[in-house]
């Protein structure tokens, strides 16, 4: 796992790129939460597809939405609304992409937060088979690491 954060001179720009550009569009979103003077959740989970051809089988779950979906929603919210005290999101690498990062890779996960007009990041992993090894974490650390130098984004180790 990592921990970084980002500079407060930088936030403001940061955020409007995440809210107005595609920076992050190629991210499923698990969860959001806004604390404005109420809050609000959203739950990611697209609603689960029933199979016409097979009454017996189970619903196929189409998985998460894309941030590029959900991205326009959240920028009204923020934009017509009071500036917000708290901005959590739980992002997810695609699920139709995961095996290229690595084969034991089951979700891969990047979690935004905004707070006291600070923006920090972590990464977490989640394991198809168990497995001691951390080469999953190294790697998801290290791709995470590229993707903000290869956009741009100018974050520092948390102490």
């Amino acid at each position: 796992m990592i921990a970084v954060t980002m500079t407060p001179e930088l936030v403001k720009t940061f955020m409007n790129r995440i809210l107005r550009e595609d920076v992050l569009d190629a991210f499923e979103v698990r969860a959001v939460e806004l604390g404005l003077s109420i809050r609000i959740s959203i739950a990611g989970a697209l609603e689960a597809v029933p199979v016409e051809d097979n009454e017996e089988s189970k619903p196929l779950s189409p998985g998460y939405t894309s941030w590029e979906a959900l991205r326009p929603l959240i920028y009204a919210i923020i934009k017509t609304g009071e500036k917000p005290k708290q901005i959590k999101i739980v992002f997810s690498f695609k699920a139709s992409d995961i095996g290229s990062i690595h084969p034991n890779a089951a979700a891969l996960f990047l979690n935004l937060m905004y707070e006291n007009g600070i923006v920090s990041f972590t990464t977490a992993t989640a394991q198809r088979e168990f497995a001691l090894d951390k080469s999953l974490d190294d790697i998801w650390d290290e791709w995470v690491r590229n993707f903000f130098a290869q956009s741009g984004i100018i974050v520092t180790d948390r102490e």
